[in-house]
């Protein structure tokens, strides 16, 4: 039996083949992306954590993003999320499918279930803009407790939300790189 794939030639190019992506990993609607976003996403957040060791994508909804990324970049993956929109059990049947070497874990009451400096690395994709200022302030402080020293917090969420993201994490982060791009703000934190 011939397995076809998706057309998706942003990922062909990388060597990356994904049976029925379209089918299997749904956009969420708290992302408001499409998949091909997700790819575009996961091609500009490879240079930023090609080098990383530990990582953790917040809130990673359907996984698309770290799914592409743990192809690309050879550090220990992580991925939490609620799991109030999406079945854990389908992202975990689509990594096994797709043979990815993630660890899954719940995210509950804004606390990150890992110890103090774990990650080299953390980003979350359109999630921030999705929570009230008080919860933001909290997962500030999660994220700044689970960073190790030399640690960085990507963010990518929408152009529109920029402000506000900046004026509540700078007073925990250093802002190290800012970009826009194709209707995203990305920025670069270090603890």
């Amino acid at each position: 039996m011939a397995f076809t794939y998706d057309n998706h030639p942003e990922l062909a190019r990388l060597g990356i083949f994904i049976q029925n992506i379209d089918a299997r990993y749904k956009p969420l609607m708290r992302m408001g992306i499409s998949i091909d976003e997700m790819i575009y996403i996961a091609r500009r957040l490879y240079p930023i954590l090609k080098d990383s060791k530990r990582i953790l994508d917040l809130a990673c909804g359907n996984c698309l993003i770290t799914l592409i990324l743990s192809k690309l970049v050879k550090g220990e993956f992580h991925a939490i999320d609620d799991w109030a929109i999406i079945q854990k059990s389908d992202v975990l049947a689509n990594l096994q499918q797709d043979k990815a070497n993630i660890i899954i874990n719940d995210f509950k009451d804004f606390t990150i279930p890992y110890n103090d400096s774990f990650f080299d690395s953390i980003y979350t994709v359109m999630y921030l803009s999705n929570i009230g200022k008080e919860k933001r302030i909290i997962l500030a402080k999660e994220i700044k407790r689970v960073l190790d020293n030399n640690g960085r917090f990507i963010v990518v969420d929408t152009l529109v939300f920029r402000g506000k993201i900046k004026k509540e994490f700078e007073q925990f982060f250093k802002l190290s790189w800012y970009g826009e791009e194709n209707g995203f703000s990305f920025f670069v934190w270090t603890k």
